[in-house]
């Protein structure tokens, strides 16, 4: 038998009233920084998650074809997420991988919490509050876990 592992984890207040609203079902949170992932992302490709795992691929003209292999810090499916900021609110994780932070798409941007604004779209917003969390992050396109999760009442 599986049981949950019990996390934190944090939100801004922007996105803690997309959890309030039920607008936010996934978040995306960087990989550590001192992972050579976070130092060359272009030179990895993402192979599969097994066991909260993520398997990469070093790849390009110099790779020697080594696997790295990286432990998700946030849990896996079945955890739960005790929001730091609002503890009324609890997440339970219903799956679990690594992307490409650029990959996100129009819904996906959506299902973060982010709606369109009139100067342009959610994935836009997106973009703006990364960059403001972390300014080099989305150009140089790093790898993050995307955790999508729904609300424990």
């Amino acid at each position: 038998m599986c049981t949950s592992i019990a996390r934190t984890i944090s939100f801004n207040a922007v996105m803690l009233e997309a959890l309030r609203a039920n607008r936010k079902t996934v978040t995306r949170r960087r990989l550590a920084s001192g992972l050579p992932l976070n130092h060359a992302p272009d030179n990895y490709q993402f192979l599969a998650m097994e066991n909260s795992v993520a398997q990469f691929q070093l790849c390009g003209p110099t790779a020697s074809g080594g696997i790295e292999l990286v432990m998700c810090p946030h849990g896996q499916p079945g955890d739960l997420l005790h929001v730091l900021e609002a503890p009324e609110i609890v997440l339970k994780i219903s799956a679990v991988r690594a992307e490409r932070l650029q990959s996100i798409t129009e819904a996906e941007a959506l299902a973060e919490g982010f709606a369109a604004i009139r100067s342009g779209t959610a994935r836009q917003a997106f973009r703006t509050l990364i960059d403001a969390i972390y300014p080099s992050a989305w150009s140089r396109n790093e790898w993050v876990w995307v955790l999508e999760f729904e609300r424990v009442q």
